[in-house]
């Protein structure tokens, strides 16, 4: 396959194509982002922690090179994620004298923290996801994991985060809730009791953002039928996070990559591209998590912390889990799901 189109333009009828970068990646990676994206994701450079690391004290410097990036090549922007639990600084959840803020001062100093926000990027974004992983997914009898935001704020914080994002941002930026392990069923039955009670509370939600970080494990099926169960809630979908690892959760050590695992994520990238072009009635914009697999969260997850060569480093081993390989070329299974796009 040769001289086919770029993916932003085999899928413009169907959805965006999006990646989530880095401020970094952007003279790595900046041959492929304009060539086959027209949508980017801040991946750390808008939460909380990184934009605001003190309360007032704000560095908008790598989300701004962003933001001019993907204005001048025309593409929009995806904000995320402000209410998580993790890179949230503390200083979030402590008043003026340094101790626990009561859960009215929390919710005031969050939004303060959005109003600045919305402010300086309003129209600039397209949506925001404003909750993060908020779903437990280890804890059994649990619909929201134990955080700062549950025990100082309640379990009402996802609601009360949505209310007070609406009052930040124009009316035209849509608001998401984004969370991962959306397609297995335990977790996806907690997800939908959560939307399901959002939605009911009025809470203003617009969308939700299926991560889909996968492994070539995954059930398809089960994909399918979550696909289907939050569409029929009436909120518009977004794939926010995908990539499909060549191995599972469970793996250590380095096993060999054989030709039967590079078949099957093959597969289930071509599979998974015909299923979401079969729901782009209600799934606006499909983005990976990172750009080219030189650099992919899933390269690191089994360092040691503190290693200094990574690679050498007892369990440490490479992941192929993106579109593009490291040389910038487009995976096999790239070419086919362009060339699928256009039949």
């Amino acid at each position: 396959m040769t001289n086919l189109p770029s993916l932003k333009d085999a899928y413009a009828k169907y959805f965006k194509i999006g990646a989530a970068v880095s401020g970094y990646h952007l003279p790595l990676f900046g041959d492929i982002l304009k060539e086959h994206f027209n949508s980017l994701t801040c991946e750390n450079a808008m939460k909380p922690e990184p934009i605001e690391p003190q309360r007032g004290v704000w560095n908008f410097g790598e989300a701004d090179r962003i933001l001019s990036f993907a204005k001048e090549n025309g593409m929009a922007l995806r904000a995320h994620a402000p209410v998580w639990h993790k890179q949230n600084g503390l200083w979030m959840f402590r008043n003026a004298a340094g101790e626990t803020a009561s859960r009215e001062e929390i919710l005031e100093t969050l939004q303060q923290h959005m109003e600045t926000f919305g402010q300086r990027y309003g129209e600039e974004i397209y949506c925001w996801d404003v909750v993060n992983e908020a779903v437990a997914h280890f804890e059994k009898d649990l619909v929201l994991r134990p955080s700062n935001w549950t025990e100082l704020v309640g379990p009402d914080f996802v609601a009360e985060s949505f209310r007070i994002a609406k009052k930040c941002v124009p009316d035209k930026v849509q608001l998401f809730y984004n969370d991962y392990n959306e397609w297995m069923p335990h977790k996806r039955e907690k997800m939908l009791k959560l939307l399901r009670e959002l939605i009911a509370e009025g809470a203003p939600i617009d969308g939700f953002g299926m991560q889909q970080h996968l492994s070539i494990y995954a059930d398809m099926d089960e994909i399918r039928r979550s696909i289907e169960a939050y569409a029929s809630l009436g909120l518009r979908l977004h794939v926010t996070e995908l990539d499909v690892s060549l191995y599972t959760v469970y793996e250590t050590g380095r096993p060999t990559i054989t030709d039967e695992m590079l078949r099957k994520q093959y597969d289930m990238y071509v599979e998974l591209f015909r299923i979401y072009r079969q729901y782009a009635d209600v799934i606006d914009s499909v983005t990976t998590w990172g750009v080219a697999d030189s650099m992919t969260w899933l390269n690191t997850s089994a360092v040691r912390i503190g290693d200094r060569k990574p690679e050498t480093a007892p369990g440490y081993r490479m992941n192929f889990p993106l579109l593009f390989y490291a040389d910038h070329r487009p995976r096999p299974y790239t070419e086919q799901i362009i060339e699928d796009a256009l039949k």
